[in-house]
């Protein structure tokens, strides 16, 4: 689930006979899927023409019954909102292992019912914030995406070298660009990379900043990020705590750092942190010794290569860890200053995006969850297509 939507075609498959055996959990169009263990509180809307699934044991349904007697809108609009949230925050810890809603806590759970005219309206006004935070979701998406492709072809799988070297002009670069790229290889013990360029490891062009804080210390507001606040495969950290939860010790970030998941790395846990913060001990963060490193830096450490190495070198059997120790001496092509710099002008770009999204979609995120008490009590009315106060207009 990501952004409120189901990655069908990232999911795990099961063939028919699985499926004929599987007795609780297959999921419907138009359902709506909570992430109950773990990560509590995820949520994503099942389309219409969705294909035949099935829940994880981490993930129950909701369906609506009976379209006259409750809008899916409404119960989405509901689900997203504080006054649902507090209902699972309430139960998720009274178990001493992960974080849990169990079914027999959510069938407790509140669901307001107004007449499903008024039902309609409320979702009405609501739906839009939520489309909006969802569309944000989906450009960080594409920017990123973008940005990966564009790592991979340059300091991977050096593309543009290669098209010189043929003879032909790199695609889609502008000349100045294309001239900071050699027109040949040569041999290293990565094998052939550009030439000019030398090997390296990430402990040449990165640190691991320990900077350990005590529960006391930090502001109940502050944002914390853990690991389930982390997506997969995702550079971009929309999610947040607050420190109000924390316990123990903790580690603080700075707004711009690279927040790397040690825990089970294979989760690929990696992003830019967008704001200051405090995070949780598995999580590491690696600063680059100069800036013009931080786009070859968050490159290589979002990169499938990288997870791959972290995950064969991290210790432990049921919980795997790696370590800084491991990570730093992964070796990489470094290319001349002039092209990390380039790099990391697009990636700061970026992460600029992400974080005017990040701001906005808090602040849609506060004005829903505004309106939708205001809304339910009546102390706003929904008219056709817009919200007024009952005293006044």
């Amino acid at each position: 689930m990501d952004g409120g939507r189901v990655l069908f075609d990232k999911a795990s498959t099961i063939n028919a006979v699985a499926l004929a055996r599987i007795q609780k959990g297959k999921g419907k169009p138009g359902d709506i899927l909570f992430s109950s263990k773990g990560t509590v509180g995820k949520l994503a809307r099942v389309p219409l023409d969705a294909p035949p699934f099935v829940c994880s044991p981490q993930t129950t349904y909701w369906r609506v019954l009976d379209l006259e007697t409750l809008d899916r809108d409404f119960l989405y609009a509901f689900m997203r909102s504080r006054l649902f949230s507090d209902q699972y925050d309430a139960v998720k810890g009274e178990t001493d292992m992960a974080d849990y809603a169990s079914l027999t806590a959510q069938r407790q759970f509140r669901v307001p019912l107004p007449p499903i005219a008024l039902q309609r309206r409320i979702a009405s006004v609501i739906r839009p914030l939520d489309d909006k935070i969802e569309l944000n979701r989906r450009m960080n998406r594409t920017l990123e995406e973008l940005a990966a492709a564009l790592f991979r072809s340059w300091f991977l799988d050096f593309d543009p070298v290669v098209a010189k070297a043929a003879g032909r002009a790199p695609f889609g670069l502008a000349p100045e660009v294309a001239a900071l790229f050699p027109s040949a290889f040569t041999d290293s013990e990565l094998g052939p990379i550009p030439q000019g360029w030398r090997v390296g490891a990430i402990g040449d062009i990165a640190d691991n900043p320990r900077r350990q804080i005590t529960p006391s210390e930090v502001a109940p507001e502050m944002p914390y990020i853990g690991l389930e606040h982390m997506p997969r495969k995702s550079i971009c950290l929309m999610e947040a705590g607050t420190a109000a939860d924390v316990s123990s010790g903790k580690s603080r970030f700075a707004s711009g750092e690279i927040l790397f998941g040690k825990l089970r790395p294979y989760f690929h846990k990696v992003g830019i942190a967008l704001c200051d913060g405090v995070c949780s001990t598995d999580v590491l963060v690696v600063t680059p010794r100069d800036e013009l490193w931080f786009g070859v830096l968050l490159g290589h450490l979002s990169s499938e290569e990288f997870i791959d190495y972290t995950d064969a070198s991290s210790g432990g059997t049921r919980m795997p860890r790696t370590s800084w120790h491991d990570m730093k001496l992964y070796k990489i092509a470094l290319p001349p200053e002039s092209l990390a710099q380039k790099l990391t002008e697009h990636y700061r770009r970026v992460a600029a995006v992400f974080a005017h999204h990040h701001r906005e979609s808090r602040t849609l995120a506060a004005l829903r969850d505004t309106l939708l008490p205001k809304l339910l009590s009546g102390e706003l009315r929904v008219g056709a297509g817009s919200a007024s106060r009952e005293a006044g207009s």
